[in-house]
C-alpha cells in the first residue's frame, strides 16, 4: 500500500540525494556516506531518478560530495592503511590490461566512458574507492555501528521486496520461470543469493559475540529472513558457499556448528521445501547419467576459457575481453570469475586477484583476534565469514564485479581496517595502573602564592 504516493518517490529520493551532497559539503562529509551505503544494492530504486539530473551518477556524486566535505572541514586525506598500495598497483594492472584487450579485440582505445569496456573498469575502480572514502572518512565506533545498521535496513527492504514477490509465485515445484533477481535488478538472481548469502554470514559472526538478547534475536531474525530469500533464490553455488562460510564459524569460532552441519547434510531433504530439493537434486540425472543444462553449459564454457588461456598463458587477452568474443552460444562470460581473470589476465593478474582475497580475509580474522572491543571482534568474524563465501561463490560466476553484490563488502572491510586502527590506538594510549600514584610536583615547579598585605 502506497497511499497513492508511489509516482512522487522517485523525486524525494533525488531530493534525498541532493540533501545529502549538500550536508557532505557544509556539516558532516559522513552524512552523504549514510545515505549512499544503503542504496549500493538497490539497483532497481536507484534506477528510478535515471531522468533527472546526473541521476545516472548517483554513486560518484555522492562520493565526490563526501571527498569535498572531509577537505573543507578536515583538509581531506586518504587513510594510510595496508590496502592502498595494493589497490592501487592492482588497478593500475587491470587498466594497462584493458589497453591490452584494446588491441587483442582490435577496438578503439579505452579513453572514454562511452567505450564500455573503460566503464566496466571504470566501475571496478568505484568499488576501491568506496573502501576508500569509508576508512578515511568513518572515524569510531559509533559511526562503524551505524553503517552496520543502515546495512541491515538495506537488507530488510531488500528481503521484504524479495518476500512480496516469492510470496506471490508458486514455489511447490521449482520452475526457472519463478526466480526473481529482486531488488539487486541487472545483478540476476544468482547475484541476489550471492549477496544474501554473504550478509547472513556477516550477521552470523556479529550475532556470535552480541550479548544483548534483544539486539541477538534481531540478527536473527535478519537471517532467518535472509534465509527464506536465500532458499527460494534456487542458487546451488549460494546455498555451498553458505555452508563453507558456516564451517569456516566452525572451525574459528563455534564447535557445535560442526555437529550441526554434518547433521544438516546427512538430513537436509527432511528440512527444505520440495522445490529446493529438486533444484538441488537435479545437478546430476542419474537416470541420463549426466549434469543438467545449466551445469553442462558451464563444463562447455570452461573448456573453452581453458582454450583461450593456453594461447596468452602469462597475461592473458586483456580485461574485459571474454564477454565481447561470444565464444560460445549466447553467453558472454566464463560462469568461473577466477577462470575469467585468469584468461583475461593470466597467471599473473590470478596471482594478484587471490593474493587480493588472502589479504582482505586476513585483515577480517586479524581484527577477529586481536580486538578488546566486542562489537569490533564480531565485525572481524562476520567479515572473514563473509570472505569464506565469497571464494565459492565465485567458481560459478562473476560475483565479483557488481556494486550491487559486494558494494557492501568494500564497506565492510573499510569497517574492518577502520576498526584495526582504532584498536591500534587504543593500545598505544598510556594506561595508569591503579596502585600508581601520580606525579606530585616538584617544590621548585610550584607557583609562589602570592604574599599577604
Amino acid at each position: 500500500m502506497h497511499f497513492g504516493l508511489e509516482q512522487y518517490v522517485p523525486l524525494a529520493l533525488y531530493i534525498g540525494a541532493v540533501a545529502a551532497f549538500l550536508l557532505s559539503l557544509f556539516w558532516k562529509p559522513q552524512a552523504g556516506l549514510y545515505f549512499l551505503v544503503p542504496l549500493l544494492p538497490l539497483q532497481t530504486i536507484r534506477y528510478r531518478i535515471l531522468d533527472f539530473p546526473l541521476g545516472n551518477k548517483l554513486i560518484d556524486m555522492l562520493l565526490l560530495g563526501v571527498v569535498l566535505g572531509a577537505v573543507f572541514k578536515d583538509g581531506f586525506r586518504f587513510a594510510k592503511t595496508p590496502m592502498n598500495k595494493f589497490l592501487i598497483i592492482f588497478g593500475v594492472f587491470c587498466y594497462v590490461q584493458l589497453w591490452r584487450g584494446a588491441f587483442f579485440l582490435n577496438t578503439e582505445m579505452p579513453l572514454s566512458i562511452s567505450d564500455p569496456r573503460f566503464s566496466n573498469w571504470k566501475n571496478y575502480m568505484v568499488m576501491f574507492i568506496i573502501f576508500a572514502v569509508t576508512v578515511s572518512v568513518i572515524k569510531d565506533v559509533k559511526q562503524i555501528k551505524i553503517i552496520v545498521v543502515l546495512m541491515c535496513l538495506s537488507v530488510l527492504a531488500v528481503n521484504k521486496g524479495y518476500y512480496g514477490t516469492m510470496s506471490d509465485r508458486d514455489t511447490s515445484h521449482f520452475s526457472y520461470d519463478v526466480r526473481d533477481g529482486g531488488a539487486l535488478g541487472y545483478a540476476g538472481v544468482n547475484g541476489v543469493a550471492t549477496f544474501e548469502a554473504e550478509f547472513m554470514l556477516f550477521v552470523l559472526g556479529l550475532s556470535a559475540l552480541q550479548k544483548r538478547k534483544s539486539l541477538k534475536l534481531a540478527l536473527w531474525g535478519l537471517f532467518a529472513f535472509s534465509a527464506y530469500c536465500l532458499l527460494f533464490s534456487y542458487s546451488r553455488e549460494a546455498y555451498v558457499g553458505v555452508l563453507v562460510g558456516l564451517f569456516f564459524l566452525g572451525l574459528v569460532r563455534q564447535r557445535w556448528v560442526l555437529v550441526a552441519l554434518a547433521v544438516f547434510l546427512f538430513s537436509w531433504q527432511s528440512f527444505v521445501p520440495i522445490s529446493v530439493q529438486e533444484r538441488v537434486l537435479m545437478t546430476y540425472d542419474k537416470n541420463e547419467q549426466q549434469l543438467d543444462t545449466s551445469a553442462q553449459d558451464r563444463v562447455v564454457l570452461w573448456d573453452d576459457a581453458m582454450n583461450l588461456f593456453h594461447q596468452n598463458p602469462a597475461l592473458g587477452a586483456g580485461f574485459d575481453t571474454y564477454e565481447w568474443q561470444h565464444r560460445v552460444g549466447i553467453y558472454t562470460d566464463t560462469h568461473n570469475y577466477f577462470l575469467k581473470v585468469l584468461v583475461e589476465t593470466g597467471v599473473l593478474g590470478l596471482m594478484l586477484f587471490l593474493f587480493l582475497l588472502a589479504k582482505m580475509t586476513r585483515l577480517g580474522v586479524k581484527l577477529y583476534r586481536t580486538a578488546q572491543d566486542p562489537f569490533l571482534q564480531s565485525v572481524g568474524l562476520g567479515f572473514s565469514l563473509l570472505m569464506a563465501c565469497v571464494f565459492v561463490v565465485n567458481f560459478f560466476g562473476d560475483r565479483w564485479l557488481y556494486v550491487e553484490v559486494n558494494g557492501f563488502l568494500w564497506v565492510m572491510l573499510a569497517c574492518v581496517v577502520r576498526g584495526q586502527m582504532i584498536e591500534s590506538e587504543r593500545r598505544e594510549e598510556p594506561v595508569m595502573l591503579a596502585t600508581e600514584v601520580p606525579p606530585q610536583p616538584l617544590p621548585w615547579d610550584r607557583e609562589e602564592e602570592p604574599a599577604l598585605v
